[in-house]
């Protein structure tokens, strides 16, 4: 779950299937064709600097 929550324990999905787990980030990569989660991240990044950023969906609640 770290990987959204920042608890720092990116195996534990804390007993909620939404949360992310590494797992989930290397099933996410191999359906991307993406070589590894240090490529993903970036790609989250690049996203998220270049589509997300300054717009609405940056700051409002997430409900």
């Amino acid at each position: 779950m770290c990987w959204n929550c920042g608890c720092l324990m990116p195996d534990d999905q804390m007993g909620s299937p939404d949360n992310l787990t590494t797992e989930k980030l290397r099933k996410a990569a191999k359906a991307a064709g993406v070589k590894n989660i240090k490529e993903l991240v970036e790609n989250f990044n690049n996203t998220y600097r270049k589509k997300i950023k300054g717009t609405p969906a940056d700051t409002e609640t997430i409900k």
